[in-house]
């Protein structure tokens, strides 16, 4: 606990479930997908972490298996209703402006 890794999951739940409506009845849009470079896949998101969504919406999909759900979902035009951010800074931002207002 003397790491890194309360912040680095702190920063993840905030990407994963900040924002996002509590009553939502569309299932894909329970949690969010967040586009991450191979830096924030290295420190913040391993094991696709970051496809949040395909995990909620698929449990028992392993983890190396999410960027492929992504890409299927992706395919059938499913991911447009997603709740996808381009960067964990980009919702990291958003979370922080709501918070200020």
């Amino acid at each position: 606990m003397a790491t890194w890794f309360p912040l680095v999951t702190r920063l993840r739940n905030i990407a994963e479930h900040a924002l996002v409506a509590k009553d939502e009845p569309d299932p894909f849009r329970h949690a969010r997908t967040t586009k991450a470079n191979w830096l924030e896949r290295a420190l913040v998101a391993p094991y696709h972490v970051n496809f949040h969504a395909e995990h909620h919406l698929f449990m028992h999909v392993p983890c190396w298996n999410l960027p492929r759900a992504h890409r299927l979902l992706a395919e059938k035009g499913l991911t447009e209703g997603m709740l996808n951010a381009p960067g964990y800074l980009t919702v990291l931002k958003a979370a922080s402006s709501k918070a200020a207002a």
